[in-house]
């Protein structure tokens, strides 16, 4: 059984980033994975809108793609701003092994980053509906592990995400052996790094 890493958080956060190096070291390493961009996504399968019902139907349908794709014993890295408690329960839910990655970034620091112009214009009131600014996004109470990438260096918060993944591939590789061994069943052991 093959783990679903999902990195979620504000827009220009660092998901992305973070997700598409992960890819890169497991490819490397022979991993069969897949790596599902939330923005790339919804322009691919055309999920439009930014009410809350676009966001939650966006992010059930990259779940039911996730889905597909795990089944098939592939390692699932997701990006996507995921910005309700609802669609993360239901994560947790759908996938026997799934890590969540919140990776955290504050505001001063994202209106300094503003790749996409998104803050400024919705700042300014041309954007509608940006999560964390116009739009809720509820805080993560229940993630694996939480990166600040307010504080942390792309290559300690990369390492982070890798470390959590490569824990999760090997429990992953174990649990065939765990159902022999009751003092384990039923336990799911989560691993808690926050970096602040």
């Amino acid at each position: 059984m093959m783990p679903v890493i999902w990195l979620l958080g504000l827009s220009g956060s660092g998901k992305t980033t973070l997700g598409s190096l992960l890819r890169i070291h497991l490819e490397a390493n022979d991993y069969d994975v897949e790596f599902v961009d939330g923005d790339r996504f919804r322009q691919q399968f055309g999920y439009g809108g930014f009410r809350p019902r676009d966001r939650l139907r966006n992010i059930d349908a990259i779940r039911e793609h996730v889905s597909r794709l795990n089944a098939q014993d592939k390692i699932c890295i997701v990006a996507a701003i995921t910005p309700y408690d609802i669609m993360r329960q239901k994560n947790r839910e759908r996938f026997s092994l799934y890590r969540e990655i919140w990776v955290r970034c504050g505001m001063r620091t994202l209106l300094r980053r503003d790749t996409k112009g998104l803050y400024a214009r919705a700042m300014r009131g041309e954007v509608q509906r940006l999560s964390g600014v116009s739009d809720p996004f509820d805080e993560p109470e229940k993630a694996d592990c939480v990166i600040d990438t307010d504080n942390l260096g792309l290559v300690e918060s990369y390492l982070a995400v890798r470390d959590l993944t490569l824990e999760a591939i090997q429990e992953g590789l174990q649990q065939p052996f765990a159902r022999c061994m009751p003092a384990c069943a039923g336990h799911e052991p989560r691993v808690a790094c926050n970096f602040c």
